[in-house]
C-alpha cells in the first residue's frame, strides 16, 4: 500500500505540463515552456541553496557581520569603550557648562550662585609647600607689576592677561566669600568715570532692581568682570572694549546700594575669586 502511494508520488512529480503564452488579441501562442513538478522543485531548491549560501558570505566576510550578536570584533569592542569614555567626557564637560551658565545668569541678574563649580586640584595642595617669599618670587612681582601714572597694571600667574583698576578710591567693603559678597565696594567722588580691568567684550549692559545699572566684560582666560551700582553706562552688548577704557560713571543705583560706589566682582570659568589677588587697587 506503502510503496503504491510513494509510486504514484513519484509518477505525479514526472507528469509533463506545458506552459503556454498567448496573445490576448489573436490567441498567437508566444511562449511555450514544458515543465515537470519536479523540474519547478529542483529550481527552487536550487536557489534556496544559493540564497542561504549568498547571505551566509555576506554577513561572514563584509561588516554586516558586526551586526550579528557574538560576532564583533576586538578592535570594534574597543572602539566602542573608546566612543563610551568619549561620552562620559562629554557628560561631565556638560554639566560643568551647565552650571557655568547658570552662575553666570544668576549673577548678572544679582542673584548668589549656590553651584559653584570647585576645583579639586586646588583642594588638594600639599600644605607643607614653602610659601615664604624668596628672591625669586621678589624679582617676579617687579617684573608682573609696574607703575603707570600712579596705577598698577597687575598680571595672573600664568602670564596671559593684565588687569588694570577700575577705579581710583578707598574700600568700604572687601571680597567676602563666607559673606555672600563676592566682590570689592570702591568709593569715590560722584561722576567718577570706571575703566574696564581688561580687553574683552560686552556681554551685558542693562539695569537691575538689586543693583542698578550693571555691566559686564568678558575677558580671555575665562575672566569676566561686573560692575554694579553705576549711573550711567557707557558701552552696550557686543561692544569691544581695550583696557581702561571708560565703561561707565560711578553711581547709587539699586535697591541694594546705601550710597555712591562701585561693586566690582572678578570670575574666571564661572567661580568667583577675590579681586586682590589679581588687580593692584
Amino acid at each position: 500500500m506503502r510503496d503504491n502511494i510513494k509510486y504514484q508520488f513519484f509518477k505525479k512529480l514526472k507528469n509533463k505540463y506545458r506552459l503556454v503564452i498567448l496573445n490576448d488579441g489573436t490567441f498567437e501562442e508566444r511562449i511555450t515552456v514544458k515543465i515537470t513538478p519536479l523540474l519547478i522543485l529542483s529550481i527552487a531548491t536550487l536557489i534556496s541553496f544559493l540564497l542561504i549560501i549568498f547571505t551566509f558570505l555576506l554577513f561572514s566576510f563584509t561588516p554586516l557581520k558586526e551586526y550579528v550578536p557574538g560576532k564583533t570584533t576586538t578592535q570594534t569592542k574597543k572602539e566602542l569603550i573608546l566612543v563610551s569614555t568619549k561620552v562620559d567626557s562629554l557628560v561631565i564637560l556638560l554639566k560643568g557648562r551647565d552650571v557655568y551658565v547658570n552662575n553666570l545668569k544668576t549673577v548678572l541678574n544679582g542673584g548668589i550662585p549656590v553651584n559653584e563649580v570647585i576645583n579639586n586640584s586646588e583642594e588638594n595642595k600639599n600644605d607643607n609647600t614653602d610659601l615664604s617669599v624668596s628672591k625669586q618670587d621678589s624679582v617676579f612681582r617687579l617684573m608682573v607689576e609696574r607703575k603707570n601714572n600712579g596705577d598698577y597694571i597687575s598680571m595672573n600667574s600664568n602670564g596671559g592677561i593684565y588687569f588694570y583698576s577700575p577705579l581710583k578710591g578707598s574700600f568700604t567693603e572687601k571680597y567676602d566669600r563666607n559673606k555672600n559678597h563676592f566682590g570689592v565696594d570702591i568709593i569715590c567722588n560722584e561722576g567718577e568715570l570706571i575703566q574696564s580691568v581688561s580687553d574683552g567684550v560686552v556681554v551685558l549692559s542693562n539695569w537691575t532692581k538689586e543693583t542698578g545699572y550693571v555691566i559686564a566684560v568678558q575677558h580671555s582666560e575665562g575672566f569676566l568682570s561686573l560692575y554694579k551700582h553705576n549711573s550711567k553706562l557707557l558701552k552696550e552688548v557686543n561692544d569691544l572694549v581695550k583696557i581702561g577704557e571708560s565703561i561707565a560713571v560711578i553711581g547709587n543705583s539699586g535697591e541694594l546700594s546705601t550710597g555712591p560706589h562701585l561693586h566690582f566682582e572678578l570670575w574666571k570659568n564661572g567661580t568667583s575669586v577675590n579681586p586682590e589677588n589679581y588687580i593692584s587697587f
